[in-house]
Formats: structure tokens, C-alpha cells, sequence
């Protein structure tokens, strides 16, 4: 039995493991894809959104003067996972958590693993958001930005007013595509409501946007959505009522994410009603015994907090276990 099963090898749960590798605690990390998965599904040569301080596990690890890539942070985190948190077991995806007389069991599709406790650090983006409009289809749309390279001499239509969509206009641009972005927002370069999901577009995203569309290169649409997609084409709608239909060979669909708390609650463990689980913000245990949450599936919006939340729940875990340990999945709260 393990003190601790971690589930998710991204920067929270690597965070949560070096963390526990500090306190002495026995633990094993359970991740369904590889290491940092959701920097791995970014283009190659993607130069992050965020510093070298945000977003690395150890002091100096990466460029100070600069934004890192993709690659270096790819990099980075890997030696945290391999070489010392060496107990990273990855294509492992957990599907049952319960709480048993003997601790909580931890399921994947071929192995049963028992601890003391259970940190999930799985990430606030398991589930991209679809447009929900006639003619939607994997062959028409996509919810990740992927390689533009295959798009040259495309059309290109991109639907988000954040950063990722401002800045998968801009490299499909660059490749050689005929871009559309199409946004909600009145203005593309307001601070978004919460209702939208889409962050502040940040200066250096937004510069060479705006000399792409100064240069004719995209074409944007703002307070727009798009209301029917059709085998070679789109129809927008604007807020007055007017509406046109683009010409596009695919659509990318960069509306933002929102957190997979299905194994969660098929735990037993309550679910808030901004789809996140109710736990104990100075521990972040859930109402189930035992299970804890960190990282972005918790309410904390940048990487560097939700790195720093799992390494405050690893603490506190082991507080607990230093107490006597936990009521192994019993509903609480």
C-alpha cells in the first residue's frame, strides 16, 4: 500500500509527487496519456502564454529571459517525472475510485492500486466545449489547435475570442491559410465577461494579429456566432440579426474547456454547481474522505497557484496521515 496515489502527470500532479518525494511519503502517479499531456497536444514550437516562473517545478529550470517553448518545458517536466519522481506510470487510465475497509482503491483497465489517500490533479480542461449547432461533426470541426502545415491554401475559419484562438489565427496565417476568426465578443481586445470563458488576449499574441489583419491576411468578425455549418461553409449570425455565410475548408472550435469531474463523482464525491467538486479550501479534501483535488480542478485559474495548491495539499495529506489517516471514502460535509 502507498501513502499516496496521485492521479494526473501534469504540472500539478508532478508538482504533488515531488512535493510528497520531500515529505518521505510512498506514492505512485497515474496518468492516462504521457507526462505533461496537454503540453505535449501543443504545435511544435509553441512558445508558451506564460513566464519560465509560472510555469517550472524547480528554481531556474528553464529560460529567465524569455517564454518558454513547448519543447523546454516538455523537457523540463519530463526530468521531474522520470529521473525524480521515478514511480510515473503512464497510459494508465483510471476509471473507479472507492473507498474500501483497507484504504482507497484506485482502478485503471488492467491494474488495482491501494493507498492511504488520493490526490486527483487531472487538469480543468478534460471536456471541450462544443458549439451545440446544426452540421457539427469531428470530419467539419475540431476543439484543439493542432499543426497548421496541412491547412496551406485552406480556409481556415477559427471560432474563440482568447488567446488561443488569436494566436492559432496568427500561425495558420503564417502556414499559408485563408483565415476567419470569429468571436462573440463585441470587441476582441475588451476584457471578457465570465460568461464567455475567454481570457484577455495578451500583447504579444495580439500584435501580430492585428498586422495580419492590417495586412489582409484574416479576416475577423466580431459579435458574431456561428449559427449553422455546412459541408463547405458557415453561417454567422450578428447580434442586429444580419448574417453571411463563409466559405472554409475546416473550422476550429477554440471555445475553451471545462473539468471531467465524472470519476469524481462516480466516487461519491459532490459536484458545485460551476462543475466543480466541493471541497475544503484549506486542505482541498472533497466531501469524500480521503480523495483530494489540485491543480485547475480546483478554483485556482493560473498554473503557477495550481502548482503551488498541490504542493499545500500534499502537506496537508500528510498531516492527515501523521493524525491517523483518513475514513477511506466516507461522505463528509
Amino acid at each position: 500500500m502507498h501513502d499516496l496515489t496521485v492521479i494526473g502527470a501534469g504540472p500539478a500532479g508532478l508538482s504533488a509527487a515531488k512535493e510528497a518525494r520531500l515529505l518521505g511519503l510512498s506514492f505512485i502517479v497515474l496518468e492516462r496519456g504521457v507526462a505533461a499531456d496537454t503540453v505535449y497536444r501543443y504545435p511544435l514550437g509553441t512558445i508558451l502564454f506564460s513566464t519560465s516562473n509560472e510555469v517550472e517545478l524547480e528554481a531556474g529550470s528553464l529560460p529567465s529571459d524569455r517564454k518558454p517553448t513547448r519543447e523546454e518545458v516538455l523537457a523540463h517536466y519530463n526530468q521531474v517525472a522520470f529521473k525524480k519522481s521515478p514511480d510515473v506510470r503512464c497510459g494508465q487510465q483510471v476509471i473507479d475510485i472507492a473507498g474500501t475497509k483497507r484504504g482507497m482503491e484506485v482502478r485503471t483497465r488492467n491494474a488495482c492500486y491501494l493507498s492511504r489517500a488520493v490526490l486527483a490533479a487531472i487538469g480543468g480542461f478534460g471536456k471541450e466545449r462544443r458549439l451545440n449547432i446544426p452540421g457539427e461533426s469531428p470530419e467539419r470541426v475540431s476543439y484543439r489547435f493542432s499543426d497548421p502545415a496541412p491547412f496551406k491554401k485552406k480556409m481556415v475559419m477559427i471560432i474563440g475570442g482568447g488567446n488561443s484562438a488569436a494566436e492559432a489565427a496568427v500561425s495558420f496565417c503564417r502556414a499559408g491559410a485563408n483565415v476567419t476568426l470569429s468571436t462573440r465578443a463585441e470587441n476582441l481586445y475588451s476584457a471578457p465577461s465570465p460568461e464567455s470563458g475567454a481570457a484577455a488576449i495578451k500583447p504579444w499574441v495580439r500584435e501580430p494579429l492585428d498586422r495580419a489583419a492590417a495586412e489582409g491576411l484574416v479576416r475577423i468578425y466580431t459579435g458574431c456566432e456561428v449559427a449553422e455549418i455546412g459541408p463547405d461553409s458557415a453561417l454567422i449570425k450578428t447580434s442586429e440579426g444580419a448574417s453571411e455565410r463563409i466559405e472554409c475548408d475546416h473550422i476550429f472550435a477554440l471555445i475553451g474547456a471545462d473539468p471531467d469531474t465524472s470519476l469524481l463523482e462516480s466516487a461519491g464525491a459532490r459536484i458545485a454547481g460551476d462543475g466543480r467538486p466541493v471541497y475544503n479550501p484549506l486542505t482541498n479534501e472533497t466531501t469524500l474522505s480521503g480523495l483530494f483535488v489540485a491543480g485547475h480542478l480546483t478554483r485556482e485559474k493560473h498554473i503557477k497557484s495550481a502548482i503551488e495548491s498541490a504542493r499545500k495539499t500534499v502537506r496537508a495529506i500528510a498531516g492527515g496521515l501523521r493524525e491517523g489517516g483518513f475514513s477511506y471514502g466516507r461522505a463528509q460535509g
